[in-house]
């Protein structure tokens, strides 16, 4: 029995934080899609998202340091703790309505 979930589980709205994420980073993207592995269903690794976002937006130059995603992706702090906030506004968006009505699940971004 599969006791941790995948990205193919995320249902439509919460494939759009990974998508939203792709836009500003790759690496914010993988690493959000890699989180999912760590839990049995949507609802927690939404959870397990915001906890994660809500560290960014307190120190976004940690997390834009540790990656060198200045450097490499062209991201600043700044830009970093912008995309965070609106991925935790969309992730409460998302929890706050019932699974049935986020769309399909298996979603995939094109």
């Amino acid at each position: 029995m599969r006791t941790s979930m995948d990205t193919d589980d995320l249902s439509e709205m919460a494939w759009e934080i990974i998508a939203q994420a792709a836009q500003v980073s790759d690496t914010l993207k993988a690493d959000l899609g890699a989180r999912s592995g760590r839990y049995g269903n949507e609802d927690d690794w939404l959870r397990g998202v915001l906890k994660f976002l809500k560290k960014i937006v307190v120190d976004p130059d940690d997390y834009v340091d540790y990656w060198n995603l200045e450097e490499e992706e062209g991201v600043t702090a700044a830009i970093m703790r912008e995309i965070a906030l609106d991925l935790s506004r969309w992730a409460n968006e998302t929890l706050a309505k019932p699974p049935t009505q986020r769309g399909k699940q298996g979603y995939l971004v094109k």
